[in-house]
């Protein structure tokens, strides 16, 4: 029954996909609807980061991120103290690493850079899997209050990579993504 149990979770987070970070987004609840569909599968326990909360190893936390020929080893938060820490007081990311926030909704997003070390590069991803916009070389907060950084429009995913990386790699508005379970721990 637990075997069932846990494919279950792991089955709900991921059509649920109910990773948010407080730490580092604010959600703006103006939407009603709280349908929607996601295309993640679950993968196994891969990120750097481990967790004593046994819901982290049940739950998806390494995908590869596609868009064109560039791929992006992206972590996941899955606990409430993941999603609160995000990528706050690491001192650098790989280069072809990064960081996905998967929503429970599609709704406007809000993003900060409190207790950042270094500035990232924001790709904000619709639930149709298409860029929206980005925010290049977001620098970080370096006093109260800090800047947010809003979406546009509504998006269900975020992508947090290296300032620079999505002109390096000819990332832009309207590109297609592709989100896959990886096996491949990101750094």
């Amino acid at each position: 029954m637990r075997a069932k149990t846990s494919l279950l979770v792991v089955l709900v987070c991921a059509i649920v996909a109910a990773s948010v970070l407080p730490g580092c987004v604010t959600t703006q609840t103006s939407t009603s609807n709280n349908t929607s569909s996601i295309s993640i599968a679950a993968s196994s326990r891969a990120a750097s980061n481990s967790s004593a909360d046994n819901s982290s190893l049940t739950t998806p936390t390494q995908y590869e991120v596609i868009i064109g020929n560039t791929t992006v080893q992206a972590e996941v938060a899955n606990t409430p103290t993941e999603r609160e820490t995000g990528l706050m007081n690491r001192t650098a990311l790989n280069e072809n690493a990064g960081m996905l926030f998967v929503f429970p909704t599609e709704q406007q997003q809000s993003f900060w850079m409190k207790n950042m070390r270094f500035p990232l590069d924001i790709v904000f991803i619709t639930a149709d899997m298409r860029v929206l916009e980005i925010y290049r070389s977001v620098p970080p907060c370096t006093g109260d209050p800090c800047a947010l950084y809003t979406s546009s429009a509504p998006i269900k995913y975020a992508l947090e990579v290296n300032s620079g990386f999505s002109e390096r790699n000819g990332i832009v508005s309207g590109n297609t993504i592709r989100i896959t379970p990886s096996s491949t721990p990101s750094s």
